[in-house]
């Protein structure tokens, strides 16, 4: 398996900047709040030692905890036995924790993903699965997505969803997921259906983009209607013209 920095380049980086917009902000509340009952100089100090701390505590706790020790944990399991047969074939885990490859001429993507299931009284703990992804296309463009919304559904390795030209699962082995028979199961529903395997490079350069440009197109919108809704707004919130009697 290739290996990874425990440390993700960069993350230092996220936390100083979180903790010190965040510091800030309640630092300078924290020095207003204190001048009701305190001289400018000693609010002045408060607010200064409420900064450093919370971005002490960014950095020293949670960059800490999050960045090192949790990270260290998840990459020791993605290098384990339970992911060997990945490692066989030459699939990369990627610093953000996933892994992607080539299997039989087929691209494939592993994503482990941890779920928080909360029981009584609080308590719970993480739940451990993955998610497996491929890319496909079709010998033609027309009827793609009635064509795909038809087949998605149970089959014999898990719920499986087909959209943009991806189809992803769950596997019913998710615990302790068979990687080669998942592998064959897609690929032999791929063949059953027709569809053609689809690079990474590939995928991205078409669908890939279409989805992009889509996703700005639509925040767009998102943005064009909030504004023409506070236009409104601040128009019916002028006051009416009294007229003189």
């Amino acid at each position: 398996m290739n290996e990874i920095p425990i440390i993700r380049k960069g993350a230092i980086k996220d936390y100083w900047t979180n903790g010190f917009s965040g510091g800030l902000i309640i630092g300078i509340l924290v020095f207003l709040l204190s001048l009701t009952n305190n001289s400018a100089l000693t609010s002045l100090y408060f607010g200064l030692f409420t900064w450093i701390g919370i971005i002490a505590i960014w950095i020293g706790i949670g960059f800490t905890s999050e960045e090192y020790y949790k990270r260290k944990k998840k990459i020791k399991n993605l290098t384990s036995d339970k992911y060997a047969f990945l490692d066989k074939q030459d699939f990369t885990l990627h610093e953000d924790l996933y892994f992607e490859g080539i299997y039989n001429g087929f691209f494939f993507r592993v994503l482990p993903m941890t779920k928080w299931i909360q029981k009584k009284r609080g308590r719970g703990n993480d739940i451990e699965y993955v998610v497996i992804e491929s890319f496909y296309t079709f010998d033609s463009d027309s009827g793609d997505k009635e064509r795909e919304a038809k087949m998605c559904g149970d089959y014999f390795l898990g719920n499986v969803h087909f959209g943009n030209h991806c189809a992803g699962f769950v596997p019913n082995d998710w615990d302790n997921p068979n990687f080669k028979e998942n592998f064959d199961g897609l690929i032999s529903i791929f063949k059953r259906e027709n569809l053609i395997p689809l690079m990474k490079e590939d995928w991205e350069k078409t669908f890939g983009e279409k989805l992009k440009k889509t996703k700005k197109d639509e925040e767009k919108a998102k943005t064009k209607q909030i504004l023409k809704i506070g236009k409104l707004d601040i128009k019916s919130r002028k006051p009416d013209k009294k007229v003189s009697r």
